[in-house]
């Protein structure tokens, strides 16, 4: 039996994510993509391998029926034991796109020794103001004109759980990256349905193979407990930026993200309080 968690097993681009995937379980209850939710992921970088390079955590609370509230945390393990810790929070509205009406970032680097870098910590805000966005950084203030549609990375995450699971007509918007860089073009859509068995544990088994003159013993692996799940996913393409592959499972929860050399696989469904679990560093 093969393992179903091997590179070969898996459709491209998740099978770049394969070493990431060997302790994968998926969860299990019902999901509300539409409601009060704390996801968390671990992140993932394929530069080399698949490595494990930070984390990341959503939590969304929903503010009436038009609007929610997404927190955001996000680790990032850096070159020589550094690491940059991002926290956000989103006001956005229930529409395709998770839309911001208003977000916040604030940027810390820490060194080997976990005290923070001298200079560099960041804050932002942005907040749509009628058919403009204004950004501000400190005291300095700058506008932007409004895109017809626009939404933000992590929001997206939050969108893409509430898409339709069958095909519909791409979704064209103008991507806000890195805070504040219009990336216009993007498209988000419907890509395919692949069911695959995930899950479970690898066991090691043991042989015995008579030859000629004598007995050897091979050894092989097998992954017992995996079930059948039926994955979607979705793609986001578009000008300045690597592909996305978004991964979700039959209630609408983001399994896994692909974006270029990068990879997010969901580790915690549990509610923040609960567990008060920060992404790793």
């Amino acid at each position: 039996m093969p393992d179903p968690m091997q590179e070969a097993a898996l459709p491209f681009p998740l099978n770049m994510a394969a070493p990431g995937l060997e302790s994968f379980q998926p969860p299990d209850g019902p999901f509300e993509p539409a409601g009060a939710w704390d996801l968390s992921y671990g992140l993932y970088s394929m530069a080399r391998r698949c490595d494990r390079a930070g984390g990341l955590r959503l939590t969304r609370t929903p503010d009436g029926p038009e609007r929610a509230r997404l927190a955001v945390s996000c680790s990032k393990i850096a070159p020589g034991n550094h690491h940059q810790a991002i926290t956000a929070e989103i006001e956005c509205r229930t529409d395709a796109l998770a839309t911001p009406i208003r977000w916040q970032y604030e940027m810390k680097s820490f060194g080997p020794d976990g005290q923070p870098a001298v200079a560099t910590q960041l804050a932002k805000k942005a907040a749509v103001k009628k058919d403009a966005v204004e950004f501000a950084v400190g005291r300095r203030r700058t506008r932007a004109a409004l895109p017809a549609a626009y939404a933000l990375n992590w929001a997206l995450f939050d969108a893409v759980q509430r898409l339709p699971r069958v095909p519909f007509e791409p979704i064209a918007f103008t991507l806000i990256d890195h805070f504040d860089q219009f990336k216009p073009g993007q498209t988000l859509s419907y890509w395919k349905s692949t069911e695959l068995e995930m899950g479970g544990e690898k066991v090691e088994r043991h042989r015995w193979e008579q030859l000629e003159k004598g007995r050897i013993r091979k050894t092989s692996w097998e992954r017992v407990g995996a079930r059948p799940i039926r994955l979607h996913a979705y793609s986001q393409l578009g000008r300045g930026i690597v592909p996305w592959v978004y991964w979700v499972d039959g209630a609408g929860r983001i399994l896994a993200v692909v974006a270029g050399l990068e990879a997010y696989i969901l580790e915690s469904t549990a509610p923040a309080a609960a567990t008060g679990k920060e992404p790793a560093r």
